[in-house]
């Protein structure tokens, strides 16, 4: 047989009903696919379609796996099953999912056709002919028409374990609700909330047209990635798409800048510690702290002293300044020479600037670290700072904490970053941040000026 090729649109759409086996009420889609399309992109079309993570294996079958097949003439018709390539090994019979097209095999006349996925928890999609039309010039090569309801959790054990899952979620009574409450909230993550008759029909077609984008110009990529594009285009397929569809909802296009009054205040501890520092340094103490008289001035000057016990003259004792003196260093403003604090070149056109040092201290926040991980742990408290849907400190931990793991980092033994792992990582963002105004009481961490924090947010995720 010829092998198939997926090189280009063809010239017709098959229009098909794909049907989660078991459910009910119907967890449901109605797909326009071009036909031509190989199995291995109508997979990825049905993952993105129903809205799973293509964490599981997968094959397509032209009969149905829990239907045992009868005699016909005393023949019983062999099935066939369509598989990834990696999977050809395990058996002489299958067929590789490579080498078919979706118009040869699902027709008028042949029945319906099975997707499965996860062989554990064994998700069947029946996907059903219901009619061709023609594939216009430029028309997406799939577009979803209608459907109804989420795709189940990932894990949540078939379809059986799915419903005693969302009785268990409507049952307060039940013994184990809260704990499975967490578990529905952990594994749907911070970018989608779980609603089981959720389904956002225009973010999936987005996310489908991506998948066959129109050649550009002579082969090239048009525009500069941006931030947050940079950090989704490293995740798996699934979660890409649910990132994706939350920064499309995150408000990130709005505006950027900030008002100069506004800036001035944001940036105030800065600026007062690099005009105190001034165009000719400032002398440290032998052991290399500020002198107890600056850090006096500092916490009166800044409001801090109000709410801090103790002399507040030690700069290794008074952590307010502490943190203000070692982010301005970290950031770009300041330096240690030779026992003495110096401004850096960019601090010095910036002492009288500060909407330009606002602008200065987004950029460095999104860009300035010391690790990767530290990075992207920046980038995705910026984002939920943009975004303003957390009230808490422990949610800005928690969706960064899933971030994080979307883009794979882990321990060293290959397990889940735990909370004070993930603190660590944000410790510098979260000082700028503090300092900024942008999250108020130093031992709570409580948004403080969402919009002016907002604005920040943009500016650096956009630099």
């Amino acid at each position: 047989m010829m092998r198939a090729t997926d090189g280009g649109p063809g010239s017709m759409l098959l229009r098909l009903k794909v049907s989660v086996v078991g459910s009910e009420p119907a967890i449901w889609r109605l797909l326009e696919v071009d036909s031509s399309l190989t199995l291995d992109r109508v997979h990825e079309v049905l993952q993105a379609a129903v809205g799973w993570r293509d964490y599981h294996l997968h094959s397509f079958t032209d009969t149905d796996p829990y239907v045992r097949l009868r005699a016909v003439n005393g023949i019983v018709r062999e099935p066939r099953r369509w598989v990834p390539l990696d999977l050809m090994e395990d058996s002489d019979d299958d067929l590789p999912e490579t080498d078919w097209t979706l118009g040869q095999i699902l027709t008028p006349e042949s029945g319906p056709l099975f997707y499965e996925y996860d062989f554990g928890d064994g998700w069947i999609h029946r996907l059903e002919f219901s009619g061709t039309l023609p594939l216009p010039a430029n028309a997406p090569r799939a577009r979803l028409v209608a459907g109804a309801r989420r795709a189940p959790l990932e894990d949540s054990g078939g379809i059986g374990g799915y419903y005693d899952l969302l009785d268990a979620l409507a049952d307060p009574g039940h013994e184990d609700h809260e704990n499975l409450h967490a578990w529905a909230a952990w594994t749907a993550g911070p970018w989608q909330k779980f609603d089981p008759d959720q389904l956002d029909i225009n973010a999936v077609n987005h996310e489908l047209a991506l998948m066959f984008p129109a050649p550009c110009a002579n082969g090239e990529r048009s525009g500069t990635e941006s931030l947050t594009q940079e950090l989704a285009n490293r995740m798996p397929p699934g979660l890409r798409r649910e990132f994706r569809a939350y920064l499309r909802g995150a408000g990130l296009d709005g505006p950027a800048t900030v008002e100069a009054a506004v800036a001035e205040a944001m940036t105030a501890p800065y600026l007062w510690l690099t005009r105190r520092v001034g165009r000719e340094g400032l002398s440290l103490t032998a052991a290399g702290w500020l002198p107890p008289a600056v850090v006096r001035e500092a916490m009166t000057e800044l409001g801090w002293a109000r709410d801090w016990i103790g002399k507040a003259n030690r700069e290794d004792q008074t952590l307010p300044v502490l943190q203000l003196r070692e982010s301005a260093q970290r950031l770009g403003l300041v330096r240690k020479i030779k026992g003495r604090l110096v401004l850096t070149s960019a601090a010095k056109r910036l002492l009288d600037d500060p909407a330009g040092l606002w602008l200065f201290l987004a950029r460095s926040v999104a860009h300035r670290h010391r690790h990767d991980s530290e990075r992207d742990a920046a980038l995705l408290l910026l984002l939920e700072v943009a975004a303003a849907r957390q009230t808490e400190w422990g949610g800005f931990l928690a969706a960064v904490s899933f971030g994080l793991g979307a883009l794979g980092w882990s321990t060293r033994t290959g397990a889940e970053l735990e909370p004070n792992t993930v603190q660590a990582l944000l410790v510098d963002a979260q000082d700028a941040l503090l300092n900024l105004g942008i999250f108020d009481d130093r031992f709570g961490l409580k948004p403080g000026t969402v919009k002016p924090g907002q604005a920040f947010a943009r500016a650096a995720l956009h630099s």
